[in-house]
């Protein structure tokens, strides 16, 4: 057998075209999905700031001192989210507060145990806010997988007057768990 030198150099020179031509496409498909994705991150921020400009502006208008960007949230075991509130002081002075979350009813009827683990934010720190001013704060929410029932929790959350020992505000809300 007799290999013919032309053909086996043509055969390499395409696989070389071949390979780099593979190499160029796999580059521009992985720029354009990097693309893609960047802008979803542009995307999330931009809905981050209007649902915290949503809340402050109900703040003002309604005359709230506290208000949730939801009441009821579905969420899986396991997962997370993060809930934004809105707090106004309609104080003449500053207002010294602390925020808590309480569980009042589980799936079924009976006060759930463990529930301010649940929440991420700075627990028993003193949060202040001039008067007449709005804060917007983020609480990270994260549903334990360990949790033995799914179903419907009513929850409260409360801001309570450091100054005082009062609650300024409170709000009831849901979370349903998934899973």
């Amino acid at each position: 057998m007799r290999f013919n030198k032309k053909a086996s150099l043509e055969i390499s020179i395409q696989a070389i075209v071949i390979v780099v031509l593979a190499m160029t496409l796999l580059g521009l498909g992985l720029s354009f999905i990097r693309k893609q994705f960047g802008g979803l991150s542009s995307i999330q921020e931009e809905i981050s700031e209007q649902v915290k400009q949503k809340i402050l502006d109900d703040l003002i208008e309604n005359d709230k001192k506290l208000s949730f960007s939801r009441t009821e949230l579905e969420i899986d075991k396991g997962k997370s989210e993060v809930l934004t509130i809105g707090i106004r002081n309609k104080k003449d002075d500053e207002l010294n507060y602390k925020m808590q979350f309480t569980g009042i009813s589980d799936p079924d009827g009976n006060p759930p145990n463990d529930i301010d683990s649940w929440f991420q934010y700075a627990k028993n720190t003193v949060y202040k806010l001039p008067p007449a001013d709005s804060s917007v704060r983020n609480v990270r929410l994260t549903i334990p997988s360990s949790i033995p029932k799914s179903g419907s929790y009513f929850l409260n959350f409360e801001i309570v007057d450091d100054d005082t020992g009062e609650i300024y505000d409170s709000k009831d809300f849901f979370i349903v768990v998934r899973g």
